[in-house]
């Protein structure tokens, strides 16, 4: 029913999509959004190319999804 505690999983420093965490959280009753922010798909392969804008966005879809 919610509204329930949101997380954002950035995961680690490696890259990519890594979805096991975000599903071991949400058993537990958190609402998680498991976010790749580099080394995936188009996004940038490095950390130097990130842009604020794009975690932003992430933060107000959770906003908007309680």
């Amino acid at each position: 029913a919610g509204p329930f505690p949101g997380i954002i999983d950035l995961f680690g420093s490696g890259g990519g999509l890594c979805e096991y965490r975000a599903s071991l959280l949400a058993g537990h009753g958190f609402a998680v959004l498991a976010l790749a922010y580099f080394r995936f798909e188009d996004l940038p392969e490095n950390l130097e190319a990130l842009h604020l804008e794009y975690f932003e966005e992430a933060v107000n879809f959770m906003l908007q999804h309680p």
